[in-house]
């Protein structure tokens, strides 16, 4: 199996669920559109932070690999 490509960027945002989510969406939006769409994968994952009603979102962006 092959290495996975080093990301262009990682974000990771942790923060009351409703803004982490919310600032989450924007930010990943703008990171593909900045790096072309076409040109990059945007992956993100969301899972629950240390305190109750808190969440950590994850943000990768990658160069979309040839085919």
């Amino acid at each position: 199996m092959p290495a996975r490509p080093r990301p262009l960027v990682a974000v990771r945002l942790i923060g009351p669920t409703a803004s982490v989510t919310a600032h989450a969406a924007t930010i990943a939006a703008q990171l593909a559109a900045y790096y072309g769409r076409e040109h990059v994968t945007c992956r993100t994952s969301t899972r629950p932070a240390g305190y109750s009603g808190e969440s950590r979102a994850y943000i990768t962006i990658t160069r979309k690999e040839p085919r």
